[in-house]
């Protein structure tokens, strides 16, 4: 059987450091929803062998990538005699904050659920993909949500807006646990002291949360990040946030026309900047693909 699939990007609207647990995880809050960016799947579970085959290529080797580990826990968990051949199509910036690896394992997860016939519940597939990566149990979850803890915690964001995002990502990856590293004792400090609803306030711009804790970080590490948010606000973005560990921004513009016309500006001045536009989403698409067949 052959199933191809979409794995969307998300977005960070805001992300807070809230503290960090004795083992080293830092807490977080964020609210993420997605965004029309997509890596494009294909499975086939016809092989009793787990191997994943992805262009461009991320990583050195298939083992090191999440979609293939995904997969191998899975069925190391369910214990069965199964295999699946994976192809990724890359087309998420590596190394932007915008969750391509997750998505893509996530993705696989919820597959393979279905494909081996397995029919586990969401929260258990989310169990799953905590041991992969923070961020998997948001895509896993498959709507757009409230997060908090390690990535553990997901509240659905029904109230969430649809927004008009031009995101850009300067072809400078970041290493998520490089950034991290950065976060300092005062900043946890004032995490243990300030309570989500003042940080919040402070925040609130025309009636939307916009912020990241990292931000200031990664542009530490990449200086380049500065020029993406002037690029964007010069082009007519109302707000700018980086998302997730970075070096990937996004802006908020004011209508659809609005963005398409910032998007295609930037794109022609900055060659070799990955630059896309569209409008945040709250339900992943997988259930749609697998019924369609697709």
């Amino acid at each position: 059987m052959i199933r191809r699939f979409s794995a969307p990007a998300k977005v960070n609207l805001y992300l807070r450091i809230a503290g960090r647990r004795r083992d080293g995880y830092h807490l977080l809050q964020s609210g993420m929803v997605f965004f029309p960016w997509f890596d494009r799947v294909e499975i086939d579970t016809d092989t009793d062998d787990i191997t994943l085959t992805c262009e461009p290529g991320v990583t050195a080797s298939q083992e090191e990538n999440l979609a293939w580990r995904a997969a191998e826990t899975l069925r190391r968990l369910a214990n069965i005699p199964a295999g699946a051949r994976i192809h990724l199509r890359k087309h998420i910036p590596h190394g932007s904050g915008l969750g391509g690896g997750s998505s893509d394992a996530a993705l696989v997860l919820l597959a393979l659920n279905r494909m081996w016939g397995l029919h586990w519940p969401v929260p258990r597939l989310a169990a799953v993909g905590l041991e992969l990566g923070a961020d998997v149990p948001f895509f896993v979850g498959g709507v757009a949500a409230r997060v908090s803890g390690i990535g553990e915690q997901r509240t659905p964001c029904n109230d969430c807006p649809d927004l008009h995002l031009v995101v850009v990502h300067p072809d400078q990856p970041l290493a998520t646990a490089a950034v991290y590293r950065g976060v300092t004792s005062s900043l946890l400090a004032r995490a243990d002291l300030e309570t989500f609803p003042v940080w919040a306030a402070q925040h609130t711009r025309n009636g939307l949360l916009l912020a990241n804790d990292l931000q200031p970080i990664a542009c530490g590490l990449a200086p380049i990040i500065e020029t993406v948010i002037a690029k964007l606000t010069s082009r007519g973005a109302r707000h700018t946030v980086m998302s997730g560990s970075g070096s990937a921004v996004f802006g908020v513009f004011r209508d659809a026309d609005d963005a398409k016309r910032a998007q295609h500006i930037i794109a022609t001045e900055e060659i070799g900047w990955h630059v896309q536009h569209g409008q945040t989403f709250r339900v992943h698409p997988f259930d749609r693909e697998w019924q369609s067949g697709i």
